[in-house]
């Protein structure tokens, strides 16, 4: 397992090299929705905009997760428990459709439920985040995700190693 963690350890060095942006991405301009064409009728522009986002709206982060641990069928506690959730904390999350999670617990959850790269931006966005290469905290997360290795514990390792937050309340082990 240290020799395969010292491998995925290197292989993670190359990849942070390749991807990493950190001055960002110029953005065209919101959501790429030219703004002049976005307004819609002539008159009530606004109301239409709102009526027309009201209608579009899709399943909360907790509504998602809950749909996504079905899908997978799994248990619930079995996935909070790999994501290193409380029963408490889940439980809030499960009672209230618009609980907004922190990126590293929606991270979490998206390594518990094995999600491909495009389920785990999917889930993010639903939370009001994205993967970014101008954060090393998420390309580790990324090449983690697309290794498929799922194992929180190594993520975890990774990131406290780099310096940053960890996805969990998680401690190293002792040698």
């Amino acid at each position: 397992m240290a020799r395969e963690d010292d491998l995925l350890s290197r292989e993670l060095d190359i990849y942070i090299r390749k991807h990493l942006r950190p001055e960002g991405i110029k953005l065209r301009g919101f959501f790429g929705i030219d703004v002049q064409h976005a307004a819609g009728p002539s008159t009530g522009g606004a109301k239409w905009a709102l009526d027309f986002l009201l209608k579009s709206l899709e399943l909360t982060f907790s509504e998602k997760l809950l749909e996504l641990i079905e899908a997978k069928g799994r248990k619930a506690s079995e996935i909070y428990a790999k994501a290193g959730i409380t029963k408490t904390h889940f439980s809030k999350i499960k009672a209230d459709k618009d609980y907004h999670p922190t990126k590293e617990t929606a991270l979490a959850f998206a390594i518990a439920l094995h999600l491909d790269l495009d389920e785990t931006t999917d889930l993010l966005r639903r939370a009001g985040y994205s993967i970014s290469h101008s954060s090393e905290s998420d390309l580790i997360v990324e090449f983690y995700i697309k290794k498929g290795v799922y194992n929180i514990d190594r993520i975890n390792n990774q990131l406290d190693l780099r310096g940053h937050k960890t996805l969990t309340n998680w401690r190293k082990t002792k040698d």
